[in-house]
């Protein structure tokens, strides 16, 4: 019985989506999605035409901008691509029992012990399940094929856009071949620089050296990647894995020092971190908060709770018992906030209400709740707490009045998804 692997990737996602939500966006070549040109944050996707300009995911829009100021720059809505993530992973699950989304654009298919259905090759399916994405969701996508994770990844990759690759069992060498050493995974710029300054860019070169050269100038990590350099990876995958993280963070406009303005934002954060929660049926025991100040150095701080919750007001009570020494030492460095996140981690399956939990806690509940249904009902923005409809408010008269923007903290930024890892 032989593995096979099928990894499907979204081309273009987050501007494929924004394309189908805002018909203004359909006929542009250059789009970049992420944030307004005027913002801090980092592109999550470019069109293919914005590519040609090196803009790449993760990039700031300021280097965007710089790159290719003629492109347009739109921010788009977390919710649509969540709604679009779900409706392709219904597509999936019509091909194959065993489904894994690695992230809101790509997951991964079992077809492991298909030999007799599909004897000779898996393109046929492959083809098919293109065109019911692109059917049933209007999303083009592109699929590897291959005997483990790692080369169906990088198969789809090479495949891109709208393409198909297979890599047979015992093709694996030869397709890595051709690569680069930073295409396999877990092979950074930074350790692809190093390794080139020691002539070594190319799978090739990988492949042609023994285990003994390669460990005298790599040191331990040979193993790993001659490994991986002859086509060895992961098989497993494991459909029922929970999440490892809900989160959310904003690179603020500009840079603050005003800590009731931050913990108004955490606030805004954390709810949505919250909502998320408890739409998926999920629990966090542990919180993250992460701080980087206007220098770039970077804080997190951890705080582990006494029992899993989905409730903003804990959670955000365990975000203000870590933002308090975290801004302390912003004050005693002398600095300004820059960016400003949070995180649910250690996820578990949320359980029915405790019948013997406090009073406290079943009104903090039924508050949840009711706001849940008002936010289905008219959206995420149409409850909020007092002080943050204050600072909306601040928002709109500074872009009144000139003058009081002077001193004043930014408005605040749109909240960028953030990829929830699955270990797969």
């Amino acid at each position: 019985m032989s593995t096979r692997i099928m990894h499907v990737d979204l081309d273009a996602f987050f501007v494929e989506v924004c394309r189908q939500r805002h018909p203004e966006l359909r006929d542009l070549e250059l789009l970049v999605v992420g944030g307004r040109r005027d913002q801090r944050g980092v592109v999550q996707s470019a069109s293919y035409g914005a590519r040609v300009y090196g803009i790449r995911a993760g990039m700031p829009i300021a280097e965007a901008v710089r790159r290719c100021p003629q492109a347009t720059f739109f921010q788009g809505s977390f919710n649509h691509y969540r709604d679009a993530s779900r409706a392709v992973r219904r597509v999936l699950s019509r091909f194959s029992p065993t489904v894994v989304m690695a992230s809101l654009d790509e997951g991964y298919l079992d077809f492991t012990g298909t030999d007799r259905l599909h004897p000779v090759s898996l393109l046929p399916v492959a083809e098919g399940l293109r065109d019911a994405i692109r059917t049933d969701t209007g999303l083009a996508c592109s699929i590897g094929i291959g005997s483990n994770r790692m080369i169906a990844k990088l198969a789809s990759d090479t495949a891109k856009p709208r393409g198909l690759m297979e890599v047979r069992a015992g093709w694996e060498p030869g397709f890595l071949a051709g690569l680069p050493l930073r295409a396999l995974p877990g092979i950074g710029p930074k350790t692809a620089a190093r390794w080139a300054t020691l002539g070594l860019t190319d799978v090739a070169q990988v492949q042609a050296m023994t285990l003994l050269e390669l460990t005298d100038l790599l040191g331990g990590d040979a193993k790993l990647l001659k490994l991986r350099a002859e086509g060895y990876g992961g098989t497993a995958l494991h459909a029922e894995r929970l999440p490892r993280s809900v989160s959310r963070e904003t690179t603020l406009s500009r840079d603050v020092r005003d800590p009731e303005w931050l913990d108004r934002t955490l606030a805004l954060l954390t709810a949505r971190v919250a909502s998320q929660l408890r739409e998926e049926g999920l629990v966090a025991r542990t919180v993250t908060l992460k701080l980087r100040h206007d220098d770039f150095y970077t804080v997190t701080r951890r705080h582990t709770l006494r029992e899993p919750t989905d409730l903003d007001a804990e959670l955000l009570g365990a975000a203000r018992t870590l933002f308090r020494p975290a801004f302390a030492d912003v004050r005693r460095r002398n600095r300004a906030v820059r960016l400003i996140g949070i995180a649910a981690t250690n996820l578990g399956t949320a359980a029915s209400p405790d019948l013997f939990e406090t009073e406290q806690r079943s009104r903090q509940r039924r508050l949840t709740q009711a706001v849940d249904e008002v936010r289905e009902r008219f959206g995420f923005d149409a409850v909020g707490q007092g002080n943050l409809m204050k600072q909306q408010k601040r928002k709109r008269f500074s872009s009144e009045s000139p003058r009081s923007q002077i001193g004043a903290p930014p408005p605040i930024p749109p909240i960028a998804p953030r990829h929830r890892d699955r270990g797969t």
